[in-house]
């Protein structure tokens, strides 16, 4: 019969002194050429094969615009989405919306008016992005519109968060990505302009935080669009 035991003697293996060197060595290569390339893998372009509607953040400078722009008639697309939210650049903008300041400057480069559909988003609490892929999805689901994939098109390092946030509120509709190239810096040296390193660590920290900490609600919720309960209602279930 085993006698009866709290602590049992086991061997542990460890590195040597150039064991360990060796793999700290190999864990900062690796690291450095991870940061080297994060610009790269955050700014991915990875569209799908439908050309029915090309959603454009409204929010991106003139020359995302207009790379948003050649891509449309380039890939031949039926419709543009313009999205976004209050202006809140400037205290007295020109446009209450960046989906009608980008709409407005899409249709000055020349692009119909019937193939031009603007989608503009409420001051809300919700994350923004978020926020204006709910809007697009009611919009085509209010339409009639059954689509299997969906792309967007946004400004270079946003690219991944962009489409993690879409594809969360599309659910099972497949969200390709078209990032505009940043004219402020390279993203293979994005870490050389002040420009690059204050855009690429922002947008690294969005993405963590979407991943492991953003709650959308649930569809079709007033959660979902406001980021508030109504009054009555329980608030984050997690």
């Amino acid at each position: 019969m085993p006698k009866f035991a709290l602590f049992r003697k086991r061997e542990l293996w460890f590195p040597t002194i150039w064991g360990g060197l060796f793999f700290l060595i190999l864990l900062i290569i690796g690291s450095v050429f991870l940061l080297k390339q994060l610009a790269v893998l955050l700014a991915s372009n990875a569209p799908v094969a439908d050309r029915t509607y090309l959603v454009v953040e409204g929010w991106q400078e003139e020359d995302s615009l207009l790379s948003a722009l050649a891509v449309f008639n380039a890939e031949g697309y039926q419709y543009m989405i313009t999205t976004g939210g209050p202006n809140r650049r400037f205290l007295n903008p020109t446009h209450a919306s960046y989906a009608e300041q980008a709409g407005d400057f899409m249709l000055h480069q020349g692009l119909p008016a019937e193939k031009l559909i603007i989608i503009p988003a409420p001051e809300s609490a919700q994350e923004r992005t978020y926020l204006s892929a709910v809007l697009v999805r009611d919009w085509l689901t209010l339409k009639g519109e059954s689509l299997d994939e969906l792309n967007v098109h946004t400004s270079h390092v946003h690219a991944r968060r962009t489409r993690y946030l879409y594809q969360q509120a599309f659910k099972d509709v497949k969200i390709g990505i078209y990032a505009a190239a940043p004219q402020s810096f390279q993203l293979k040296q994005w870490w050389k302009t002040s420009e690059g390193a204050k855009s690429v660590i922002t947008e690294l920290i969005g993405n963590v935080w979407v991943v492991c900490c953003f709650y959308p609600g649930e569809p079709g919720s007033h959660y979902e669009r406001w980021a508030v309960e109504k009054s009555g209602q329980s608030s984050d279930p997690r």
